[in-house]
C-alpha cells in the first residue's frame, strides 16, 4: 500500500478466496477501481512469465534522462562500464571538506538528480547503490565536479536501462555477501542477498565509527550485513 495505491499478490481468486472477500469489502466501502494484472507502480514496471517476474524502471529512467538531458544523452555519457571512478569518495571528502556555499541553482538540480537516482537505487538497481550513497553525503555541499559526477551515474542507467531484477522459481538457498572499502574517515559498508537467480536485499550505507584497519572495516559490514 502506498497513499491510494495497492498492489494484491494473491494464490487463487475464486468467489470463496480472501482476495475476493478483500475486494469485495473495499468496493462496499470506498470508490476503488481494479486495474487488473499488475503492469506498472510508482515507476517500477511488472513482467511476468510462466514462472518469472521482472522489475524494471525503463520509463522512469527515460524520463529522467529527458529532464536532465535534454538534447540528448551524449555518446560519451553513455559509455562507461561502471557506475563511477574509484576517486568518487575521495571527490565527496574533498567537496565536504571545502565546505564552501554552493549556487542555490546547483543546489536545486544536483538534490534533485540525487533523489531520481536513489529512488532507482533503493527499488530495482543495485549495481548503482555505491555511487548515489557517495554522492548523497555532499547533498547539501555539491560541486559542479560531482554534478558531473552524478550525470555520468545517469548515463550509465541509460545505457543499461532495459536491466532490472529478475526473479524465478527456484530451490535455491538463500546466500548472502558483505564488503568495504577502506576510505577516507568513514569507510563504506555494503551487502546483497540472493534468493535464486536474484537480489532481494541490499544496501550501501558509510559506517558510523571510522575503522582504524581494513579488517576493521569489513568487521564492520559483515555485522550488518548479519543483522539484515
Amino acid at each position: 500500500v502506498y497513499v491510494d495505491d495497492l498492489a494484491v499478490v494473491y494464490s487463487h481468486d475464486d468467489k470463496h478466496s480472501l482476495y475476493r472477500t478483500f475486494l469485495t469489502a473495499l468496493e462496499e466501502r470506498w470508490k476503488v477501481e481494479d486495474e487488473g494484472e499488475l503492469t506498472d507502480l510508482l515507476g517500477i514496471e511488472f513482467t511476468r512469465g510462466d514462472n518469472t517476474v521482472e522489475l524494471k524502471q525503463t520509463k522512469y529512467i527515460e524520463k529522467l534522462s529527458n529532464e536532465f538531458f535534454p538534447d540528448g544523452v551524449p555518446p560519451t555519457a553513455q559509455q562507461n562500464k561502471v557506475p563511477c571512478d574509484r576517486d568518487l569518495p575521495a571527490a565527496v571528502n574533498l567537496a565536504l571538506i571545502a565546505n564552501e556555499t554552493p549556487d542555490a541553482t546547483l543546489l536545486r538540480k544536483y538534490q534533485s538528480i540525487c533523489g531520481a537516482l536513489l529512488y532507482a537505487s533503493t527499488n530495482t538497481r543495485p549495481d548503482i547503490a555505491f555511487s548515489t550513497g557517495l554522492l548523497c553525503r555532499a547533498m547539501g555541499r555539491p560541486t559542479p565536479e560531482l554534478f558531473d559526477r552524478a550525470l555520468r551515474v545517469l548515463g550509465y542507467l541509460y545505457r543499461t536501462r532495459y536491466i532490472g531484477l529478475r526473479y524465478e522459481k527456484s530451490s535455491a538457498e538463500l546466500e548472502g555477501f558483505s564488503d568495504s572499502d577502506w576510505g577516507v574517515k568513514h569507510s563504506t559498508s555494503g551487502h546483497t542477498f540472493h534468493m535464486g537467480s536474484a537480489t532481494i536485499s541490499w544496501a550501501s550505507k558509510k559506517q558510523p565509527s571510522v575503522a582504524l584497519s581494513s579488517c576493521e572495516a569489513e568487521i564492520m559490514a559483515g555485522s550488518e550485513a548479519a543483522k539484515e
